[in-house]
Formats: structure tokens, sequence, C-alpha cells
């Protein structure tokens, strides 16, 4: 009897992280321990329609979709899992592993859709992960729970049509130049701009509003450390050691990320004992605060004697290279051991949330 569990890695999507999620997801296809688990890609393209099969991959490359399952996840008890399009066969599985970066991937859309389908899925649930995936909610949350972050502001795409001088009046009077423009929604620093005038910061709000209908506002911190750390767990979360980002520009970008490979990944970080235990413990207090299980990578801005959480990653970037499963490298869990222990996790919390009670029977609701 195979007693291997069925993994479902879904990659691809609607984001402008697609080629980010399809990098991410080979890399833990081909990492992931064969004699535990089997496999299967759900491949989703750039239209936002479905494929499973073994090639899922080469059809994001070549849209050549023989020997795939056209599929949608099934939200009814008695077809649980992938159902086909072509024939109305259903594909199962144990776990689906997301490995979706940015908006209907890592926001709480696929999470919520997996939810309703019963199915376990490795990483943060649908509120955990909307939340932080919105940049606004996660600094509001963080600030209510006293933790630290950087002082800013948030825009709306329709305050900013209706009263843009206003607005702009404001920036200039409450935060002190230079500043970051960031879409509130958008992660791998995509959209984000360093403006030093008004003006700048002017045109990179259009720009922004491109991306994400919020857009932040917030000081720059001058010349920071930039110090990540990873979270592994559900109820009691571990941190890593510390790692630290040496970018060769102004700030870690999109290109220094993923296009010309200038940045420096420090690991472990730089810094003293005293700073690192200081962001571990953060980083835990920030994972438990957005009530995130499963995994997550926290970042930092350092400056001097005061520490920013920045953001708040939960599907980070999870190539055999990205800053996420080198840390936990450097700590101790190789890459294939982190593949097998995040989807441990998933079944656990699965497992829990099966548990609790569904339905109330309306007599004792009543009290009858």
């Amino acid at each position: 009897m195979n007693s291997k569990k069925k993994i479902a890695i879904i990659f691809g999507g609607q984001s402008t992280e697609h080629d980010v999620s399809v990098i991410s997801a080979s890399s833990i296809a081909k990492a992931i321990n064969k004699n535990l688990f089997d496999p299967v890609f759900v491949a989703i393209d750039k239209t936002g329609r479905w494929y499973l099969g073994q090639t899922a991959f080469d059809f994001l490359k070549t849209g050549k979709s023989e020997g795939l399952h056209r599929v949608i996840l099934s939200t009814d008890p008695e077809k649980k899992g992938f159902l086909s399009l072509d024939d109305g066969s259903v594909f199962q599985s144990d776990v689906i592993f997301p490995v979706l970066h940015g908006p209907r991937g890592e926001d709480g859309t696929i999470q919520g859709m997996m939810d309703l389908a019963g199915l376990a899925y490795v990483g943060c649930g649908t509120a955990s992960s909307a939340i932080a995936m919105d940049k606004d909610l996660t600094k509001r949350l963080l600030e209510q729970q006293g933790l630290p972050v950087v002082h800013g502001t948030c825009v709306a795409q329709y305050a900013w049509k209706t009263k843009r001088e206003q607005i702009l009046s404001e920036i200039k009077e409450s935060i002190e130049f230079p500043v970051f423009v960031k879409p509130a929604t958008m992660g791998s620093s995509i959209g984000i701009v360093k403006a030093k005038t008004l003006d700048e910061a002017a045109r990179a709000l259009d720009n922004g509003f491109s991306y994400s209908n919020k857009v932040l506002v917030e000081q720059a911190v001058i010349n920071p450390l930039e110090i990540e750390v990873a979270i592994l767990g559900n109820n009691d979360p571990r941190s890593s050691v510390p790692g630290q980002i040496i970018p060769s520009g102004e700030f870690y970008d999109f290109n220094a990320k993923y296009v010309d490979d200038s940045a420096q990944l420090v690991i472990p970080a730089r810094i003293s004992q005293q700073l690192s235990d200081k962001v571990m413990l953060l980083a835990r207090e920030s994972f438990l605060a957005i009530g995130g299980t499963g995994l997550a990578r926290v970042d930092f801005l350092v400056s001097g004697d005061t520490t920013y959480i920045n953001e708040i990653n939960t599907l980070p970037g999870f190539t055999s290279i990205s800053m996420y499963p080198k840390l936990w490298e450097a700590t101790g869990i190789g890459y294939t051991d982190l593949i097998t222990r995040l989807i441990e996790l998933a079944l656990q919390r699965f497992d829990e949330e099966e548990a609790l009670t569904k339905t109330i029977v309306l007599e004792k609701a009543l009290g009858v």
C-alpha cells in the first residue's frame, strides 16, 4: 500500500510575481522528499486557468497543455480536491502547498478557497494572509500591539483622485523627506520608490496606484541595517538566526532580488547578540500578532538603537538560495527537511481546525 502523502504544489498565478512563484515552486518540486510525498503539480497561467499534471511547469513555458487536466478547486464535500473540467474526474491531495506570491496567492484569496474546499494547506490562514499582504493593515495591527513600525501614512486611491493637493500638503507637514512610497498590497519590492521631494512623491503615488488601491508613504530610515528573520511553527513558533541584506543601491529593490543578484546576503547577520535576540523576539511577537501559522519572514530596519518591523511575508521566496530557507539552513534545518516540516505543520493545523465545533443544534441554541 502506498503510504505517501499526496502533495499538490500550486504555482504561477495572476500576480506580477508569477515568474518568481514558478522559480520557487520548481525548487520545492526538486527538493521535496519523494520517499514521504508524492507531488502533483498545478500551474495557474496568467489568465487564471488551472492545469494539473506532471508537465505543468513546461506548460507555463510553452503553452502546450497535452497530457494536462484543466481543473478547478472543488468545494463539494463528495468531490473533494481538483475537479477536471475535461471529464469530471477528481484528483485528490492530502495537502496543498500554495507557492504563490503576491495578490490572489498570498493575500488570503486562495487560502479562503482552500478553507471552503476543506483541504489542508501549507502556510498562514485566510485572515493572517490578508493582513500581512496589506502593509497598511499590518502596521495598524502591530502598532496596536505596541510593536515598532516606521512613521508614515496610507493614501487611498479615491482620496488621491479627489483631494490630491490636500494629501500632498498633509504629507509635507507630517513626514520628513526622503520618503518611501509603497503599494500597500504588493510584494517583492514591486512599485516601491524612494522620493526625495514632494514632486517625486506625487509621481511615485501615481505609479503606486497602478499596482494597488492603497499606497503607503513612509519616512525613510536613513542608512538602516536590513535584517530578516524566518519564522516556523503554529502555536509555538520558532525564530531562525537573523540574516542581513546589504543592498548595492539605496534599498533592496526588485532588480536586486531577482535580476542582477547584486545584493549581499549575510547569514548570520553581523549584529550584536543583544540585537539578534531582540529581532528574533520581535519576529515571533509580530507573527503571533497577525495570527500566523506555518511560516513567514519578518523584515526589519535598524537605525542606531531603534528597530522597526518593516513587513511580514507569509509566503516568502522559496528557492534553495532564497533568504527564508537559507536562514533555516543556518539554524540547523536543511531545505528538504524544511519542506517536510511545513507539510507536517499544515496537517497539524488542519486537524486542530477540524476538531472545532462546526454546527450547533437549533434546539440547544434556542434553549428549547
